[in-house]
């Protein structure tokens, strides 16, 4: 439950430094309507991936499906 709220924590200030400082995700604005398109077949690759995988590899799959979800989230 720790590293759920550590997420949902770093979630909450990624979206707040974008509500007073929207020059800070520029940057990924011409790549914003691939990022929202791909979210289900980036989510199916993810489990996938997370079902085959063994221990480390499933952190590995889970921390890069988290930095997807952000990045989805605040473009």
């Amino acid at each position: 439950m720790r590293t759920l709220g550590i997420i949902f924590i770093f979630i909450g200030l990624v979206l707040l430094l974008k509500q007073f400082n929207p020059e800070f995700i520029a940057w990924l604005r011409p790549y914003a309507g691939a990022i929202k398109n791909a979210f289900w077949g980036v989510t199916l690759i993810a489990l996938g991936l997370y079902l085959m995988a063994k221990r480390t590899a499933r952190k590995v799959v889970l921390a890069l499906y988290l930095v997807y979800l952000i990045i989805y989230l605040v473009v």
